[in-house]
């Protein structure tokens, strides 16, 4: 049972504020799916084409690849349409993008050696850990039941 504390996602860091609730459902998804280091970008500011760039990481490329389709399940859920995906098999480095949010996953060591957090480590960004199922998640599963 987890303690009253860690039954709502927390914040590592939360610098400025991500509004797109679409955005962090689809990050609380891919956290709780064994997503690692899951960041939100609010990159409106700084890019004409993107609103939101959801960065996750993966331990190995078979669980990027179940990352892969947590992404793909979670922005259809959102009602968000996939717009195009790069590198799809044996990458390391997988984009979906969805015009006004883009999701980027990586292997660990893949995500080291792009450095992708630096370029946008000034811009409003939250870290999402989700250590219970989302809720948005679990009613749909719950409505499947009955």
């Amino acid at each position: 049972m987890l303690k009253k504390s860690e039954k709502k996602n927390f914040v590592l860091e939360d610098k400025g504020t991500i509004t797109s609730k679409r955005a962090l459902h689809i990050a609380e998804d891919l956290s709780y799916n064994f997503g690692e280091d899951v960041v939100v970008y609010d990159v409106k500011k700084v890019s004409p084409f993107v609103s939101y760039y959801i960065v996750a990481s993966s331990t190995s490329e078979r669980r990027l690849r179940a990352l892969v389709q947590t992404a793909k399940e979670a922005l259809y859920d959102s009602y968000q349409e996939i717009d195009h995906i790069e590198g799809k098999n044996g990458s390391e480095w997988v984009l979906i993008d969805c015009k006004s949010i883009v999701v980027q996953l990586f292997t660990k060591e893949q995500r080291a050696i792009v450095k992708f957090d630096e370029l946008y480590k000034d811009v409003p960004h939250k870290i999402v850990v989700q250590k219970e199922e989302p809720i948005f998640r679990r009613k749909k599963r719950e409505a499947a039941l009955y």
